[in-house]
């Protein structure tokens, strides 16, 4: 008889795959990989092994091991946001350890907040998957859009708490939040959203929001609860995303009483 287990509390990271001019930038991805090590959450990224992405990969694989992360990269940008690997050779399959989906929390049972078991990688992705023991694990999948596309689904079907961050980056970055932040507010997932936001990176981005809100451009979606939280701290984003769940819960359990 199969028994449902929890799946693993994931974050969903977008940031820079470089380091930024201010060394807050790094002292910020280090601070958060900690910070999710201290609470035993698991780090789904871009892939990547520079600049912010490397920084919280590498640090959380050090705390926690590598199967705490999980990232996902298209192909096309292995020579760029994991140089010195060579494409040509990533299409080998690879043994994977008979328990790896239940290490990962993925499928055997686990059942996300999307009422449904998470689905391991399939045949053509796992082919595609590298054990990197100071990366963690990564996903190399064809394209941009089945990166963001295999993030998000990871990240809905995670334990409770489970939300995306975004650290300081680049128009990539802005992409991936802006994309997450559009999902939601289509039902593709009911995870928060939020920004840590280092030494005011974020300030721009968090007043167009409220000028958009002011014009009637752009809503809350839901009474009580935020597009995109604006976290100071690193040690804060696991508990603004816990609020957050939190929050979406109660709505959801006052609904069916009403």
């Amino acid at each position: 008889m199969s028994t449902s287990t929890t799946p693993p509390t994931r974050i969903g990271l977008f940031c820079g795959s470089k380091a930024g001019a201010s060394p807050a930038h790094i002292l910020a991805a280090r601070a958060l990989a900690e910070s999710m090590h201290a609470h035993s959450i698991h780090l789904v990224y871009g892939g990547g092994t520079t600049g912010l992405m490397g920084e919280v990969a590498r640090t959380l694989v050090k705390l926690s091991g590598k199967d705490s992360v999980m990232g996902v990269i298209p192909s096309t940008l292995l020579g760029v946001e994991r140089p010195g690997e060579n494409p040509a050779t990533k299409n080998e399959k690879h043994s994977l350890p008979r328990n790896w989906a239940r290490r990962m929390g993925l499928g055997s049972g686990a059942a996300g907040a999307s009422g449904k078991a998470a689905e391991p990688p399939s045949p053509e992705e796992t082919s595609k998957l590298l054990l990197d023991s100071e990366f963690g694990h990564v996903l190399i999948v064809s394209d941009l859009q089945l990166r963001k596309k295999k993030m998000m689904e990871l990240v809905r079907d995670g334990g409770p708490g489970s939300g995306f961050v975004a650290l300081s980056g680049g128009i990539g970055t802005i992409d991936e939040l802006f994309e997450v932040i559009s999902w939601g507010g289509h039902g593709a997932h009911a995870r928060g959203v939020c920004v840590l936001n280092v030494e005011g990176f974020w300030d721009g981005i968090i007043e167009w929001i409220k000028k958009g809100m002011e014009e009637d451009f752009v809503r809350e979606k839901e009474v009580g609860r935020t597009i995109l939280g604006n976290v100071k701290k690193a040690e804060d984003v696991v508990e603004w995303l816990r609020w957050y769940d939190e929050m979406r819960m109660k709505e959801r359990e006052e609904k069916v009483i009403g």
